[in-house]
């Protein structure tokens, strides 16, 4: 089939921005719905994307704010930067099966957006594709996923709920900055404050690098938050708002144990302490299954 590509001129043309819904049939034969196709169409309420459709552009839906409904079938393969950004109404949404990357921005500031389902197709989540998705509360990332980008659910405030795979071995700074997981203090036998913290590949952290089952304590001298002690946080999926890269080689995840702990407060659950032992190491897995409570 030839190319053929919906652009804003015929959408314009059609009078179709000035409609509520949009059919697979008024769109049959169309090949790809162009760059900023739909952008602004505050009217738009439902739109069938039919089979011939393969490529949706950048901006395509973009401040689509009425936009409830959108079916979008598995002969699409691709979907643009902010295709649907604050599309404020969409509540869910089924990403199609040949889709292989969930681009930058996609679905940023969908606030209504309470269910998304990503088909294993998918391999890479970039820059807040999910970001501010503020009603969002669980997330199950598959098996096929190897790449999770900067901020991609930064903000979703009531995400409460994600599941990880180990396929997952490169992971961008705060991925779940702003998220709501409710973690609560957990202590051990010995009373010790259980919490988790990131170290580079190496198991340094700002200059000294620490060894798996090591006791360090700090004597004498104030601890300060963010400047001096042992630094760690109670939810582990905080420990992405400090360290980033390929899991293994640039970052790594422990277990460890608190003592004498500063009740300072901080923008999340991160904590400083005057004594820490390191623990065993984690799985981005593992760390997911305690920030939602199924650990």
């Amino acid at each position: 089939m030839a190319e053929k590509i919906l652009t804003r001129e015929i959408v314009i043309e059609n009078g179709w921005h000035k409609l509520e819904t949009i059919t697979a049939d008024m769109l049959n034969g169309y090949t790809s719905i162009g760059d900023h196709a739909f952008c602004l169409c505050s009217g738009l309420k439902s739109i069938t994307i039919p089979n011939s459709v393969t490529y949706i552009g950048c901006d395509a839906f973009y401040g689509c704010t009425g936009l409830t409904s959108v079916f979008i079938p598995n002969s699409v393969t691709y979907i643009g930067n902010y295709a649907f950004k604050q599309c404020i109404r969409l509540t869910s949404v089924t990403i199609p099966n040949g889709v292989t990357s969930i681009e930058e921005g996609v679905f940023y500031y969908c606030t209504a957006l309470t269910s998304v389902t990503i088909p294993n197709s998918v391999t890479s989540i970039d820059y807040c594709a999910f970001s501010d998705c503020e009603s969002l509360t669980s997330i199950t990332i598959p098996n096929s996923v190897t790449y999770i980008g900067f901020c991609a659910f930064c903000g979703c405030s009531s995400l409460k709920s994600v599941n990880i795979p180990n396929s997952v071995t490169n992971i961008r700074i705060s991925v779940f900055g702003g998220c709501g997981f409710n973690v609560e203090k957990r202590y051990d036998a010995q009373g010790r404050l259980i919490a988790y913290k990131a170290f580079n590949g190496d198991m340094s952290c700002r200059g000294f690098r620490y060894e798996e089952g090591e006791t360090c304590k700090l004597d004498g001298g104030e601890i300060k938050l963010c400047a001096r002690g042992f630094h760690a946080c109670i939810n582990p999926m905080d420990c992405l708002n400090y360290y980033w890269g390929k899991i293994g080689n640039d970052v790594v995840f422990h277990e460890v144990y608190l003592e004498d702990v500063s009740d300072e407060s901080n923008e999340d659950s991160k904590v400083v302490a005057r004594k820490i032992t390191i623990g065993r190491e984690i799985t981005l897995s593992e760390m997911a299954d305690i920030a939602s409570g199924r650990k």
